[in-house]
């Protein structure tokens, strides 16, 4: 699974016009669509499709195509993102990526509400004061390493949309994501314990602020969520070191690790020996 906007930061071919931590906008061109599409979002998204389209599937199964000259909002969670490429043809697309003080600082000129509005994906039309915003933003900053208007840039495309046609309905939009609902804790994290994410992300993801969600889970699980999360993580990778013959690495990549070397450490804590020489013993024992 990959994290994005960072996945995106460390691919070449993915061109980073302005970026300020979890906040950026990228530019993407592909003739080939990527395999591995489970993504996690870390801030929220703003996707403009300029040639192909795209797929998303949320986890819920819920599933949204855009298309060619089309905008979508993704709120920061997981998803199956597929780019749509027509045949001869390539996916462009530009991505706008704005985090939570972002997304405060445009919400305060506007009054507060309790819109709960559940749907996780919102279109919005590419007219033409978007055209033109586009089109400067690509003109003024592309290779320019201007990265100190990421903020400001960010803050103009969310205020044009919010006097665009569906600008109230957008505003409601991006309240009812600070109003989001709780998620039965329990369910989501044995469902979702080896993803590659931090304790802050999964808070998130169940509709709490982080204290909350520590004194919930300790509630349901009796223990910490760190030591929850690595336990269970180990479990799993020594169920998979017993019965199946991946590597070291895979095993890590399946339950959560995209650090190989944390993995190692973490599991021979728990276990007193490598990964590797626990499934060397324990295929000797099955053939024993």
């Amino acid at each position: 699974m990959k994290v994005v906007p960072h996945a995106f930061y460390l691919n070449p071919t993915i061109e980073k016009i302005l970026i300020d931590g979890d906040s950026c906008v990228i530019h993407k061109k592909v003739t080939t669509s990527d395999v591995q599409n489970k993504r996690y979002l870390s801030s929220h998204a703003l996707t403009l499709v300029l040639q192909g389209g795209l797929q998303i599937e949320k986890q819920t199964g819920e599933l949204t195509r855009v298309r060619k000259n089309q905008m979508v909002l993704l709120p920061k969670g997981l998803y199956a993102i597929t780019d749509i490429i027509p045949d001869d043809q390539c996916f462009e697309a530009i991505v706008f990526f704005f985090d939570q003080e972002i997304t405060d600082e445009f919400l305060s000129s506007f009054e507060k509400s309790n819109s709960t509005h559940s749907t996780c994906t919102f279109l919005i039309d590419y007219n033409e004061n978007l055209r033109l915003y586009t089109d400067t933003l690509l003109a003024l900053y592309k290779g320019k390493n201007a990265h100190q208007f990421t903020k400001p840039k960010l803050l103009e495309l969310l205020h044009l949309i919010s006097i665009s046609e569906k600008g109230d309905a957008f505003v409601q939009h991006l309240i009812a994501l600070k109003n989001r609902e709780r998620l039965h804790i329990k369910k989501f994290m044995l469902q979702n314990f080896e993803k590659p994410l931090d304790i802050v992300d999964y808070a998130y993801l169940t509709g709490r602020s982080l204290s909350t969600f520590q004194r919930d889970f300790k509630s349901t699980f009796h223990t910490s969520p760190k030591k929850w999360l690595i336990e269970k993580r180990m479990q799993e990778a020594s169920q998979l070191l017993r019965t199946t013959s991946d590597s070291v690495t895979n095993i890590a990549y399946q339950v959560g690790y995209e650090n190989v070397s944390h993995f190692i450490k973490a599991f021979h804590k728990l276990f007193g020996s490598s990964p590797k020489q626990y499934q060397i013993q324990n295929r000797k024992n099955t053939l024993i």
